[in-house]
């Protein structure tokens, strides 16, 4: 009887050990009251790069960043029921680590109208922080997401698809300057808005780390009338790369859902533009 139980006691004791064997909490997981700068080892953090999101059709522009606790924001252009333009808030609800390292995040977006989509997102983070993969569709499922530097690489300069002039017309290419504004060229001239003087047209954009927030530009709407049309872009991690997308179509010339033939560059494949 004695032997019995003896057995009976270290199954159990087994059992116990196989579940922690699994996922536990972050090792790097700090003490709030003492440390203040991140609750978690991947705190303060941004991931950048295309992402599935929401009902489109190809990967969009996203920037995925961790607060200080259990706040995280992820910025793109949702679109399910309701569009959501900007930060989408989410709330991290678990952490785990297994033993090769791998960080395992649970987030609940906050999507009101939208309630029958909004199941936890599990992403798995890697052992030395460098990368992001998980999630689920409709909601954001990570295509290809990679830590951005905190010293975020400035957006000023000429950015293009030199190769294909005829990709993306409303931003190839696009001058990012550094009093804040954008210029222009389309067909190898810049786009004018007076003539004599030649004076370029231009728009304001905004850069907050990776995420920028600017026009892209169709002249051939109507005759006379220059058309802007709201874009925003994500920056790559190397910074080389500023994945583009719109927030409205009725005037754009990238390739859309709506698409039909590839005339406005390669269909289901996010835009981009490279630093030249």
């Amino acid at each position: 009887m004695k032997k019995a139980i003896n057995l009976l006691i270290a199954v159990s004791v087994l059992h116990l050990v196989m579940l922690g064997a699994g996922c536990k909490k972050d090792k790097a997981q700090k003490d709030p009251d003492k440390d203040t700068k991140g609750l978690y080892s991947f705190s303060n953090t941004e991931y950048t790069g295309i992402a599935n999101v929401g009902n489109h059709y190809f990967p969009r522009p996203l920037s995925l960043r961790f607060g200080a606790k259990d706040s995280v924001t992820a910025w793109s252009h949702l679109t399910l029921s309701v569009w959501r333009r900007g930060d989408v808030n989410g709330k991290i609800t678990k952490v785990e680590e297994d033993d090769q390292g791998f960080t395992y995040v649970t987030i609940l977006f906050d999507l009101p109208g939208d309630e029958q989509y909004n199941s936890p997102q599990v992403y798995r983070i890697s052992a030395d922080k460098k990368t992001i993969t998980g999630g689920s569709s409709p909601i954001i499922s990570m295509v290809d997401m990679k830590l951005f530097p905190k010293d975020a690489p400035s957006v000023v300069g000429v950015w293009a698809q030199p190769e294909h002039p005829g990709w993306f017309p409303d931003v190839n290419v696009t001058y990012f300057l550094e009093r804040g504004v954008t210029n222009y060229k389309q067909n190898g001239e810049f786009i004018l808005i007076a003539f004599d003087p030649a004076l370029n047209f231009s728009e304001k954009f905004k850069q907050d780390g990776s995420r920028i927030t600017f026009w892209g530009v169709n002249p051939l709407v109507t005759a006379n009338k220059i058309t802007s049309i709201p874009y925003y872009g994500v920056l790559s991690a190397d910074g080389k790369i500023l994945y583009v997308d719109a927030y409205e179509f009725s005037a754009v010339r990238i390739t859309t859902s709506l698409s039909t033939s590839n005339y406005y560059g390669p269909r289901g494949v996010t835009p981009w533009l490279i630093r030249q």
